[in-house]
């Protein structure tokens, strides 16, 4: 019988979809009565909880969480590299938790970079089991996206050193080149045999990772989940299509803008954009909607708060999911179908898994802006195929991505991996 899970992610507050799901998951086991105990790293922006006590302090003052916009002097840079290495402080805050806590498991998100694979070193000196999960591909790419210079890319599965070479990490050469480092030295270490499964959320993912090497009988394919909202009518006065999401490049609001713009439906429909953080990604793309003279193209904040952005989903006709990398099963896609809107998305990585083309929405293949702005205008102009893909979207989150069968066959493989614990003891006992 599983108690009490710690929860390892980096960030304790919402960035993006890997953070909804780590909320979501820490709530949906506290629904079925396991404690889940929260482990991240102490931003500005880190939510409260019991738990904070634990959580590590950020290399410089916090205020930027992510990497990319951090300025660091050199001393701040070098601590950030050992703690993307190796953390020592993330290590003994894992064992400071066994000691308080007792946990039964460790399941980690997303420890890249700010928590680093020490806290597996750290739960299995516990005797933890540690399940991970994996929301993107940091086992098999160095950049963890399989994305280079505006391109898809799989070159590190040739060799972790491809990473530095390209300069993979937000063009830098310290950052590509400690990512690059880390990746190999984790691969060869022996740190990932420690873990005694894996959960992935994709087909795509499963298989990429078998085809690396990974043991395919510790890989669990479980679908992420989302809970259902009210399907309402979307507004028809005034009528407009939603991309919400990051705005970085590899998300694909650009490709969003350019086919809109070519689109026999930009005069007639709006396409708002949910997720402007006042960075150089949204500059560009207001410059992007400038240059088209795309006058309909209105840009709202990111963001945070889950009722306003279901809000801005039932509101729409349809969304959008342009990705240009290989997703590992957007959580966009599953809000969109949460609230009865189907989704025009690329026909790229795991989204053909859950974008099924024709039937809870289309798909168009990478680069073809035209296929995408003529998808746009057929669900804009038919009224019954929307209706009739947003039933089936929401059908979808009801039967395949609930809440009850993600945490059924999560606590599945809590249990499994406890078990096996349990007997590795009794054999060495």
């Amino acid at each position: 019988m599983i108690k009490k899970v710690l929860v390892i992610n980096k960030y304790h507050f919402i960035s993006g979809g890997a953070e909804r799901y780590f909320l979501s998951i820490l709530e949906a086991l506290r629904r079925r009565g396991i404690e889940t105990i929260p482990l991240s790293v102490n931003y500005k922006r880190t939510l409260p909880t019991p738990y904070q006590k634990y959580f590590l302090e950020p290399v410089g003052a916090g205020e930027k969480a992510k990497i990319r916009d951090q300025k660091f002097g050199l001393g701040d840079q070098w601590r950030l590299a050992k703690r993307a290495i190796w953390s020592a402080e993330a290590k003994e805050a894992v064992r400071r938790i066994w000691r308080d806590e007792r946990p039964d498991l460790a399941y980690l998100l997303n420890i890249n970079n700010h928590l680093s694979p020490s806290v597996i070193d750290g739960a299995k000196q516990c005797g933890m089991p540690v399940v991970m999960r994996m929301s993107d591909f940091n086992l098999v790419c160095a950049s963890s996206m399989y994305f280079r210079a505006g391109k898809t890319c799989t070159a590190c599965k040739g060799g972790f050193h491809h990473a530095f070479v390209n300069r993979c990490v937000h063009g830098s050469v310290l950052k590509s080149g400690v990512a690059a480092l880390t990746s190999a030295y984790y691969r060869t270490s022996g740190v990932y045999r420690k873990i005694d499964a894996f959960v992935t959320p994709s087909l795509f993912m499963r298989n990429d990772l078998i085809e690396q090497g990974f043991p395919a009988e510790r890989i669990h394919q479980i679908n992420t989940f989302v809970a259902p909202n009210e399907v309402c009518e979307p507004d028809l006065q005034n009528p407009y299509i939603l991309f919400h999401g990051r705005f970085i490049d590899y998300k694909g609001a650009g490709a969003a803008i350019q086919a809109f713009a070519r689109s026999r439906s930009a005069s007639r429909v709006k396409l708002c954009l949910v997720g402007d953080e006042g960075d150089e990604d949204s500059v560009k793309l207001k410059e992007l909607a400038a240059r088209t003279a795309c006058e309909n193209v209105i840009f709202f904040p990111f963001e945070r708060d889950k009722a306003k952005l279901i809000r801005y989903i039932q509101g729409s006709l349809f969304t959008l999911v342009p990705s240009i990398n290989f997703e590992n099963l957007p959580h966009t896609i599953l809000e969109s179908f949460s609230c009865g809107r189907p989704v025009i998305s690329t026909r790229l990585g795991s989204i053909p898994e859950t974008v099924h083309d024709g039937e809870n929405g289309f798909l168009y293949d990478l680069g073809d802006l035209d296929g995408f702005a003529a998808k746009i205008d057929r669900l804009v102009e038919d009224r019954g195929l929307r209706e009739s893909m947003g039933e089936n979207a929401y059908r979808a989150v009801r039967e395949r991505y609930s809440e009850d069968a993600h945490v059924e066959k999560l606590i599945d493989v809590f249990e499994g991996v406890v078990s096996g614990a349990a007997r590795e003891r009794t054999v060495h006992a």
